[in-house]
């Protein structure tokens, strides 16, 4: 039996938390070196990362969205008049946490939708959100961590589930079969299944950053979710040969130093 610990707390305690998490995997898979250079130099949010996690948190935790995240003034910036709505919006926010107007409007178009949806909705309705999940792999002895957007109670109807939401521009089922593989969602849903002894399934829920806000459901296959935990398996084994082996005072390993024999990619033969 794993001895799962699950927590309330907030973005920056979690982010704090030195254990492997699926971002951190997804560097190692790369190369060590790109992990542990990940590990040392946190990447700095970009706009749109900072428009998913405002959507995110406008979906999940709407008491804190409408606390701590502003619509920007629309009066021009160069003008005295919108140098004063500035200052006053950033006396009680703060400056990351203003939006620009249209963007604002698109996180709470983009809510509503995700919300007014007769499948998403219900999957969201009474979970528990943005919970974080701290537990040892038994295998490995690696601490692991995951921030689960959605933790259906055991009595929902699908309360053998975990639900994640993503923010997408094509929600479209041939493109978000390529979105899961391209961006290790089989590898996040099984980490995230993997402390779990009641829970089996990983449901997505992706809706597009630009009108009409299509939002799409999807459920990680069984074939999907063994392949990421085969995968997962690799790279806590990998991560933790690479701490015996190095330490964190020394350099990882990255790409092979010997010449190799490159050829062109299977599609172009």
């Amino acid at each position: 039996m794993i001895n799962l610990d699950l927590h309330d707390i907030t973005d920056e305690e979690y982010f704090a938390a030195p254990r492997a998490s699926n971002s951190a995997l997804s560097a190692l898979r790369k190369s060590p070196a790109h992990l542990r250079h990940s590990l040392a130099h946190p990447s700095v949010p970009t706009p749109a990362m900072r428009l998913g996690t405002a959507f995110h948190v406008a979906t999940l935790e709407p008491n804190d969205f409408r606390d701590a995240w502003a619509r920007g003034s629309e009066i021009s910036g160069r003008t005295k008049e919108g140098k004063a709505a500035k200052a006053e919006l950033e006396e009680r926010y703060d400056a990351g946490n203003i939006l620009k107007p249209d963007d604002y409007d698109t996180v709470c178009a983009m809510r509503d939708r995700v919300l007014g949806h007769p499948v998403a909705g219900s999957l969201l309705s009474g979970v528990r959100t943005e919970v974080a999940a701290f537990w040892t792999d038994p295998a490995t002895g690696i601490e692991c961590k995951a921030k689960i957007d959605g933790l259906p109670r055991p009595t929902h109807t699908d309360g053998e589930c975990l639900i994640d939401l993503k923010s997408t521009m094509d929600a479209s089922p041939g493109h978000m079969a390529k979105a899961i593989y391209d961006f290790g969602y089989y590898r996040q849903g099984a980490m995230y299944l993997s402390p779990f002894e009641d829970r089996s399934r990983f449901i997505i829920i992706a809706c597009e950053k630009k009108p009409p806000f299509a939002l799409g459901v999807y459920e990680l296959s069984p074939a999907a979710l063994q392949r990421g935990a085969d995968e997962v398996a690799r790279l806590l084994t990998l991560w933790g040969e690479c701490m015996d082996g190095y330490g964190w005072d020394a350099e990882w390993p990255s790409y092979p130093e010997e010449i190799i024999e490159i050829d062109l990619p299977a599609w172009a033969r």
